[in-house]
């Protein structure tokens, strides 16, 4: 049934949806994203249109879905909250660049709709970022349809929309899997309604309204990191992957506490500036005095201070969440922490990370590092379920 159809709409109802109010205020969100989803009530017009032209049955349904949408839309196949037989879109005006479906390319025609078997990846290319209108798109019931999940390998492809690892088949985060990878974090220029704070696993089901990038989650230390540890009696900063299962490793709060996980993985460093929550950061003893040495860590991992500025409070809110705190101590993650410079080498980099002996596996320690900075353990759940690092 793959197809297109030209002169849709008449030109009363091609007038009535460009400047509907809630067109023109969707369109307005357009200055910070590249998609708008929203809906709007259906006249009769528009519905016996629909029904003539596009053979719907839309005699029980109130609204129809639309959007807004800038730049080209990567290759996908559409998913929905139920199952359905073809995607239908209308364009509701011209734009530079085409319509990739399957093999076909076409151009992006005012008052133009494609109607199109479930399963067929589409695409547009060279669009560039003059807003475009779109009525749908929409299964048979006027149910929205779309992309689900992007899948990449860093933070920086993410917000690139470049070099993707897949396209996920459904919003079950990891449907399939991809790259081994089991734990991810949410891209910011992601516009579906899930939160973008928070780390998901396998398994976990976004909300379906909308794109999402996705990246692996690493809190890390680079190798090379010392932990203060106790061996033979005595106090002594280690190697990080030099430890194993059963070492002593000195907290601030609890003592001594054996070693449950040791994991390593590798991270992809960028040669840029950009302060990125995936990429290692240099904590230097001129910026942190507690140190001896040069520190790196992910932006991700934490280092525990007393207090927080307003500005550090709300980017760890737009970050995580919330404000955390372990041992006593706030967690600052080192992409939030203006101390901590990007670290500016490009390349793959080994990077470690420990959780101790907890009854609480979701609880973690503060532990000294590099001379007696104190930064964050992971908990055993995290470091098990939610690293994307091998246990050693």
């Amino acid at each position: 049934m793959p197809g297109f159809i030209q002169n849709v709409f008449t030109e009363s109802d091609i007038e009535y949806l460009n400047n509907l109010p809630e067109v023109v205020e969707a369109k307005a969100l357009l200055n910070s994203r590249k998609v708008v989803y929203f809906s709007i009530t259906l006249t009769e017009s528009i519905r016996s249109t629909l029904q003539e032209r596009l053979n719907l049955d839309l005699s029980t349904v109130s609204k129809i879905p639309l959007r807004w949408i800038k730049g080209d839309t990567p290759s996908h196949i559409d998913t929905g909250a139920s199952a359905f037989e073809h995607t239908y879109l209308v364009y509701v005006n011209d734009s530079e660049g085409s319509f990739v479906l399957g093999n076909e390319s076409y151009p992006i025609e005012a008052n133009t709709a494609f109607v199109f078997n479930e399963g067929l990846s589409h695409k547009t290319e060279g669009t560039g970022l003059e807003p475009r209108l779109l009525v749908g798109p929409m299964n048979e019931l006027a149910e929205p349809v779309g992309s689900a999940i992007y899948y990449f390998s860093s933070e920086t492809n993410a917000l690139a929309v470049t070099n993707q690892l897949g396209v996920g088949t459904s919003f079950t985060v990891g449907d399939p899997v991809f790259g081994g990878y089991t734990s991810w974090r949410m891209a910011s220029n992601s516009n579906g309604s899930s939160p973008q704070n928070v780390v998901y696993t396998n398994g976990d089901v976004l909300i379906s309204d909308g794109n999402y990038y996705m990246y692996p989650n690493f809190p890390c230390f680079k190798e090379g990191t010392k932990v203060l540890c106790q061996v033979d009696g005595v106090e002594i900063y280690q190697p990080i992957e030099t430890l194993k299962v059963g070492t002593l490793v000195k907290t601030s709060h609890h003592g001594f506490k054996k070693i449950e996980i040791i994991a390593s993985g590798s991270i992809h460093n960028p040669g840029t500036q950009e302060r990125l929550e995936d990429r290692l950061y240099k904590c230097s003893p001129a910026k942190y005095p507690e140190l001896k040495e040069d520190l790196y860590i992910t932006g991700q991992h934490s280092i525990l201070v007393d207090t927080l500025t307003e500005t550090q409070r709300e980017q760890l809110i737009v970050h995580m969440g919330r404000i955390f705190v372990t041992d006593k101590k706030y967690r600052l993650i080192a992409c939030v922490d203006e101390r901590a410079e990007p670290f500016i080498e490009e390349g793959v980099f080994n990077i470690w990370h420990l959780a101790l002996e907890n009854e609480d596996v979701k609880m973690n320690y503060g532990i000294y590092v590099n001379g007696g900075l104190l930064v964050e353990t992971c908990s055993i759940n995290t470091l098990k379920n939610k690293s994307n690092m091998q246990s050693i």
